[in-house]
């Protein structure tokens, strides 16, 4: 008789730790270093890779710029300790927006780009700049691609 096996797998807004992305981080914090983030920066590639760790890790890393619990960048890791942290993983940072599906979900729907339109019109906290994950952007239909692409040719200030 086997023993049954169970994995527990976390959430990549909860993934403290980063591996295998120290090139592109290190690139990435310098861009950020020198004030040469792009407006927007594609990732793509298979699910599963650790795509959306790393973005959650480079907004700690941007997020904590003036907080007493930095983002640690010699372990590439977030404290669970650090305000930031906590309030994306709540969802309520004021700063950031994450566009996502559920997997019984098909499709990103055109109500959710105007969620994000609208948050992207309301003021920035602090006037530090705003930051939005769109996690399997393949799934925006029709109405939701042509909705992203018009906040994409004109983005609002910050």
């Amino acid at each position: 008789m086997k023993k049954e096996v169970t994995i527990e797998i976390t959430k990549p807004i909860n993934q403290l730790n980063l591996y295998g992305y120290n090139t592109y981080f290190d690139l990435f914090t310098k861009l950020f270093d020198q004030v040469k983030v792009p407006n927007v920066i594609l990732l793509s590639g298979a699910k599963g890779l650790g795509k959306s760790t790393f973005v959650y890790h480079f907004i700690n890393y941007i997020f904590t710029q003036n907080e007493n619990e930095k983002y640690d960048l010699v372990q590439q890791k977030i404290s669970q300790n650090n305000r930031s942290y906590n309030l994306v993983n709540k969802g309520i940072h004021p700063n950031f927006f994450s566009l996502t599906t559920n997997p019984e979900k098909k499709e990103i729907k055109v109500d959710e780009t105007r969620a994000l339109l609208n948050f992207l019109n309301k003021s920035t906290y602090s006037l530090e700049s705003k930051y939005v994950l769109i996690d399997s952007a393949d799934k925006l239909n029709l109405n939701s691609s042509n909705s992203m692409l018009k906040i994409l040719e004109e983005p609002p200030k910050n």
